[in-house]
């Protein structure tokens, strides 16, 4: 486990988060959407993990997190506040450190109840970003999207698809009604043209379209060669109602070169 080819795409998952210096919590859901997008047969393909399926995947994180740990690329570290912070806290080690990755509320975003949940973060030695630094930005790795140009098109969606209030369609989307008087192929032409910047990032597997039908519910994955007929339903874009969080949305993917990048 000396350099970044030999680690589990879980493993090299929680280095990434380590050098971002972020919590361990959501660990679950990153490490499933990684693992869709490298085509683990085992994983869900058209949506994010469920509940139970998070719970499911503790147990690899928490030997992960050990074998990293021991392998000196990571540590597992106590914030200094209960807001999330960037200096380093104390490092949890031992017999607490064994007990603590094995606990749920570690990985999992407790949205129920955060009372009494430790706040903890991923923070990479000196050594271990300089071996993710190796293969990050080796000759041969794959560029990420913000290392390639981008027309103005192109950037207005993938700011969209960063931000957590982000839409395509609907009274705050990026792309503008559909005109009333168009129909049949001359309407499915127009959007063609209007969907052109995102459906690239959608074939490069860097972006996801997601169509929500009611405020709050759950988004449905729109694959790439439904996105046509899709955006050519008015009654799915929601374009004339003033309901905020219904329509088209996006968000960019675990993409490999995106998410241990």
């Amino acid at each position: 486990m000396k350099t970044w080819d030999e680690l589990t795409v879980t493993e090299q998952v929680l280095v990434r988060r380590a050098v971002a210096g972020t919590t361990p919590r959501g660990s679950a859901q990153h490490v499933t959407a990684v693992l869709r997008w490298a085509g683990a047969p085992e994983v869900p393909r058209r949506r994010n993990a469920s509940p139970a399926e998070e719970l499911e995947r503790v147990p690899e994180l928490a030997a992960a997190t050990l074998r990293l740990v021991a392998g000196q690329w990571l540590t597992l570290r106590r914030a200094l506040s209960t807001a999330f912070v960037q200096e380093d806290g104390p490092e949890v080690t031992g017999s607490e450190l064994e007990k603590l990755v094995v606990d749920t509320a570690t990985w999992v975003w407790p949205w129920d109840d955060r009372s009494g949940v430790p706040v903890l973060s991923l923070r990479a030695t000196d050594e271990g970003r300089r071996r993710w630094e190796a293969r990050a930005y080796a000759p041969d790795a794959q560029p990420t999207i913000h290392q390639v140009e981008l027309t103005e098109d192109e950037e207005r969606v993938w700011v969209c698809a960063m931000e957590a209030s982000g839409w395509l369609t609907g009274p705050f989307g990026i792309l503008a009604d559909l005109p009333s008087g168009l129909e049949g192929e001359e309407l499915r032409a127009y959007v063609a043209a209007d969907l052109a910047p995102l459906v690239r990032f959608v074939r490069e597997g860097a972006i996801e379209v997601l169509h929500v039908a009611e405020p709050a519910a759950e988004g449905t994955i729109v694959p790439l060669e439904d996105l046509l007929d899709a955006f050519s339903d008015r009654g799915l874009r929601c374009d004339d109602r003033d309901d905020w969080g219904i329509g088209f949305t996006c968000i960019r993917t675990q993409l490999l070169a995106n998410a241990l990048r």
